[in-house]
């Protein structure tokens, strides 16, 4: 057997157990994810909705959107959890309101 031949038997069955190892991580990643998920933790799913979560059992997680706003999402859908310190989109502090008029404006 020529070392050309091993090498075109060796490589596909080298990418395929980097395949299999990377889809190993991804799983275990995924695992650990749904393992921390717990009432009270701000999270985005898979389409990109943020809520915080109201409760939580094997299959469902209920998600606040807005003030007394839920919706029931399965579990599974949850991509990752929102870090504290961020800011999430809809929630940025609100510019303050317009002063009062100055004196100057109104002597015209």
């Amino acid at each position: 057997m020529k070392a050309s031949d091993l090498l075109i038997f060796a490589l596909p069955v080298i990418l395929l157990l980097f395949l299999f190892q990377s889809q190993r991580r991804r799983q275990r990643t995924f695992t650990s994810l749904q393992d921390q998920l717990a009432a009270g933790q701000e999270v985005v799913t898979t389409s990109g909705l943020y809520g915080r979560i109201v409760s939580l059992d094997e299959r469902v997680v209920v998600l606040e959107t807005g003030p007394g706003q839920t919706v029931r999402w399965d579990r599974r859908a949850i991509a990752s959890v929102v870090p504290e310190d961020s800011v999430v989109p809809g929630d940025a502090p609100t510019p303050p309101a317009d002063p009062a008029p100055d004196a100057q404006n109104d002597e015209k």
